[in-house]
């Protein structure tokens, strides 16, 4: 990350500037959001919900990846897969003139599609600023317009208990035309998956 600023970047905030890691989203304590473990061991198998961020000129920006210790199941690869599709969906959805709502309500529409509804506990996304998490978010209780220069994080989840979790999230920044990733980090399971 510090590599990505560059050699000019000087934090605004005390303490941490850029912080990653993760707050104890391991195993099937990965299905619940956002689970903090004390004196967790990682094993072989573990879905791990990991996240980063860095305080660029006072405001925050947010990653998250879903990443497996060792051969992921089959299982773990079809649920990793559903949620990259949820999130895929809720990208392409961000544009000017869209409501927030229209944006969590087709990700809960592919949720109920898959029969997946159930794994469902939060909303697509919200807005980042100077607070990790303000509004507008990215809900159906939301109606808030979307307009150009807006940054949300987009993080739709599944969360199966005694299972895992798997969650994504980056930072995007809306355009004329729709949402532009500030968070280019790999997405894809095999660029995941830790040996």
């Amino acid at each position: 990350m510090f590599r990505a600023l560059g050699p000019d970047y000087r934090p605004t905030r005390v303490g941490f500037p850029v912080q990653v890691g993760y707050r104890g989203q391991i195993g099937p304590r990965s299905a619940v959001p956002p689970a903090i473990t004390t004196n967790a061991r990682i094993r072989q198998g573990d879905v791990l919900v990991t996240g980063a961020t860095a305080d660029v000129g006072g405001y925050w920006a947010e990653l998250e990846r879903t990443m497996i210790v060792g051969k992921p199941t089959e299982k773990q690869r079809h649920y990793f897969e559903l949620m990259v599709a949820a999130q895929d969906l809720a990208l392409a959805e961000i544009k000017p003139g869209r409501r927030c709502a229209d944006v969590d309500r087709k990700v809960r529409d592919f949720f109920a599609q898959e029969g997946i509804g159930e794994y469902w506990r939060h909303h697509t996304g919200h807005a980042l600023g100077i607070r990790m998490h303000e509004a507008p978010f990215l809900d159906i209780g939301d109606d808030t317009v979307i307009e150009p220069g807006m940054v949300f994080s987009v993080e739709p989840g599944i969360y199966i208990p005694g299972f895992a979790g798997f969650r994504h999230s980056d930072t995007v920044v809306v355009t004329e035309t729709g949402a532009e990733r500030l968070t280019p980090y790999p997405r894809d399971l095999a660029s995941l998956i830790i040996d």
